[in-house]
This record gives structure tokens, C-alpha cells and sequence, in this order.
């Protein structure tokens, strides 16, 4: 039988893995004292705003952070989102588009579909969810771009003066 599209558990479970060992490290590395019963790990759950199980349980390697909770460590520790993306091993070094050049030729070569095939987004709800994104975007950017130099008062900016 195939694993399912989001990955099996023995996958995942090695990928909190990956996760918990590089934070650790990074977070050791910061200052942070994250063995246990020493003080680090409480630190982080202050300044981060998660809870202090959150912090244990992904260090330990026993959970996935949540995107907005990666976020969060990335910027207590001061970590390119990008880079701990690589280094924490969740995507692959050459995955996804590398500059602002080559984002413009996916976007008009690629269908929100295909984007996300190449990127290696499986997971049917985070597909659907991103799908249902890029089409809004993408029917936004058309009103924006037919209203032309007015498209900004459709947010609330000032339209054109002269």
C-alpha cells in the first residue's frame, strides 16, 4: 500500500526529528541552555509565546512545529526562514524558486497546479487551500491591472492625483 499524499507517520516522525535536532542547536547556539530542567527551554517558551510543552515536545523531536510556529522560532533566533526551512531538512535545497527572476517565469509559465506539483506540495487540503489562494490572487491582480493607476483605491489608497 502507498504511503498517503502528506507522507507516512514513520516519515514525519523523522522529520520532527531533523526539526527538534536542528533547533536545538541553533537555539544552543543563540544562548539558549534548551537541556532539560535548565532553564533555556522556558526562555524560549516567553519569548516565543508558545507553550512550554510545544518547545519541549519539538526540540525532543516528537512533533512538527506549525508553519506559523516555525516562523516564530526563526525570528526569536534570528534565522532566515529559508535557510531553516533547508537545514532543518522539511525542504529540499533546490525546491521552490531561488530568485525574483525566476519567480516571474514560473508564474507565467506554470499553472497553480504545476507550481505546486514542483514544489512538491502533496498534501490535498494545503493543495486546495493554496489553489483556491493563487486563483484569488491571480483574479485580484486582473482587476488591479484592468483599473490601472485607480487599482490602488480598490484597497484603500489613494487613486491617481493628477
Amino acid at each position: 500500500m502507498e504511503d498517503p499524499p502528506h507522507g507516512s507517520r514513520a516519515r514525519r516522525q523523522e522529520q520532527a526529528r531533523r526539526v527538534g535536532a536542528f533547533l536545538t542547536a541553533v537555539a544552543t547556539a543563540a544562548g539558549y541552555d534548551v537541556r532539560r530542567r535548565q532553564g533555556g527551554r522556558a526562555q524560549l517558551a516567553a519569548v516565543t509565546g508558545l507553550s512550554l510543552t510545544t518547545i519541549s515536545r519539538t526540540l525532543d523531536g516528537k512533533t512538527l512545529p506549525l508553519p506559523s510556529q516555525l516562523t516564530t522560532w526563526a525570528t526569536v533566533l534570528n534565522l532566515d526562514h529559508r535557510r531553516m526551512l533547508v537545514e532543518s531538512g522539511l525542504i529540499p535545497e533546490q525546491r521552490g524558486p531561488q530568485s525574483v527572476e525566476k519567480d516571474v517565469v514560473v508564474a507565467s509559465v506554470l499553472s497553480a497546479q504545476e507550481a505546486m506539483d514542483a514544489w512538491g506540495i502533496t498534501d490535498p487540503i494545503i493543495r486546495k487551500t493554496l489553489g483556491g489562494s493563487i486563483t484569488q490572487a491571480i483574479q485580484l491582480q486582473e482587476e488591479l491591472d484592468a483599473a490601472g493607476d485607480w487599482g490602488w483605491s480598490l484597497w484603500g489608497e489613494p487613486g491617481r492625483t493628477d
